[in-house]
């Protein structure tokens, strides 16, 4: 069998190359996107220094990087996304249209986790972690040259005839072009990564042995010595920081949490780092204190352990750490633009619902709570209102002190893992479940996305 833009001839029976198209398929229809960052027109123009940024005959336009559970980063153009999906809807389609990426490449063996961006002199840094344990950074300028290849890439494939080609299984750091009809992708070399860097194992604080520790939460910042750092979050409940500068770990905290951090923020104004983890606490960070901030930028000290269940400060070990076990999960926080209070997502406790906390930092306490008839799973701060998305078809806005929510818009992803806003435009992008990137207006409209498209649907 020949597998001919993922149909099948019966005329050429190959069944191998059949078995792995159809592996694939799976793979991707049932994959999840898991973080999206917005990369806009004018990052790109920062790279301009460094490399042409028109791609493929285009000017520069802003762009959507996403990662998900196949450990793979994905590169989309605005523009593509709306275009698709406006031209799906003029055409009564059922569904949204068929996802395609302008560049995309395997970041990580396993599930790509969280994403971050960060500025180091004139380079624009694309930072990821995944389940390997591993940080990678690739500089935007050769993700954005990269970008430029794919039509030369496809001319050369085109020219080799059109029999079946079998694909390697990818590896970090090896680019795929823009899909085919029915998933099938060509492999090819993809951007170098300038960024590689394993995080150690955190001692548990139940002195028990662990597997290697995923990588689950990112926060940028700025070290004591101007350099620009990253702040990790692990699966051990360590929390650790990286100097980009010299791409080692300058400061580790220890056991840290006593389970998974999902969530971390970073206040660069007041220098503090709050941390939420499946333990059912927040902690925070003071980046200016440690053993590494003298050293161009250390992880700090834990200075506060908040109690999500008793809505208070306990003592950071011992008993009342191990009593937070039995808390709901804290799967997604954010700092108000001041700093001075802390908005946390709760996961769903006994029942099949969640809640919104927020909290008043000067005073280490809970100043209001409010239920969800869904669990977090990831929000946003704006000036004015709370975004948040989570287990339900939904993008919820709350205004600044949890009243609401004042609006409730219908989303076509199932679950939402995936939220990032537009820091110019205001629009807001989601992913979740089933390869799903949904684009609505800074009003709610729904202006573009896509989907993986199979002959199954």
């Amino acid at each position: 069998m020949t597998m001919t833009n993922g149909t099948f001839d019966c005329r050429s029976y190959d069944l191998k190359s059949y078995a792995c198209s159809i592996l694939r398929n799976r793979v991707e229809r049932f994959s999840t996107v898991y973080a999206c960052c917005f990369v806009t027109a004018a990052e790109a123009a920062l790279a301009a220094g460094v490399v042409d940024t028109a791609v493929e005959g285009q000017p520069a336009t802003d762009m959507l990087l996403t990662s998900n559970s196949i450990g793979e980063l994905r590169l989309h153009r605005l523009s593509d996304l709306v275009q698709r999906w406006t031209a799906a809807a003029a055409a009564a389609a059922p569904q949204s249209p068929e996802a395609a990426c302008c560049c995309s490449w395997a970041a990580h063996q396993g599930a790509a986790y969280c994403l971050a961006k960060a500025t180091s002199g004139s380079d624009v840094l694309i930072i990821s972690g995944g389940d390997d344990g591993y940080v990678r950074g690739w500089r935007l300028a050769d993700v954005l040259r990269h970008v430029q290849q794919p039509a030369a890439r496809g001319q050369q494939q085109n020219g080799g005839g059109g029999g079946a080609q079998q694909q390697p299984q990818q590896q970090p750091g090896v680019a795929v072009s823009e899909p085919a009809a029915g998933g099938a992708s060509a492999a090819g070399p993809g951007p170098a990564a300038c960024l590689a860097v394993r995080l150690p194992r955190a001692e548990s604080a139940l002195a028990a042995s662990s597997l290697p520790p995923a990588v689950q939460a990112l926060a940028t910042g700025t070290g004591s010595g101007g350099n620009p750092v990253v702040f990790v979050g692990c699966s051990d409940g360590g929390v650790h920081c990286l100097d980009l500068t010299h791409g080692s770990v300058v400061q580790s905290s220890g056991p840290g949490h006593v389970a998974a951090v999902l969530a971390m923020d970073h206040h660069g104004p007041t220098s503090c780092l709050a941390t939420g983890s499946e333990d059912g606490t927040v902690r925070l960070w003071d980046s200016r204190t440690g053993p590494g901030a003298g050293s161009g930028g250390g992880g700090g000290r834990c200075v506060r352990v908040l109690d999500t269940a008793a809505g208070r400060e306990v003592p950071g070990g011992g008993a009342e750490a191990l009593r937070c076990l039995r808390n709901p999960p804290v799967s997604c926080l954010r700092f108000e633009p001041s700093g001075s209070w802390l908005l946390c997502g709760h996961g769903a406790g006994g029942g099949g619902g969640g809640s919104l906390s927020m909290w008043n930092l000067g005073m280490a306490q809970r100043a209001r709570q409010v239920s969800s008839s869904f669990a977090p799973q990831a929000m946003a701060v704006q000036p004015a209102e709370v975004l948040v998305v989570g287990s339900e078809p939904a993008l919820s806005r709350y205004s600044l002190a949890l009243e609401g929510p004042s609006q409730q818009q219908p989303l076509a992803t199932r679950s939402v893992f995936a939220l990032d806003v537009h820091p110019t435009s205001g629009a807001v992008a989601v992913g979740g479940v089933g390869a799903s990137l949904e684009l609505l207006s800074k009003y709610g409209k729904k202006t573009g996305g896509a989907a993986f498209v199979s002959d199954e649907d």
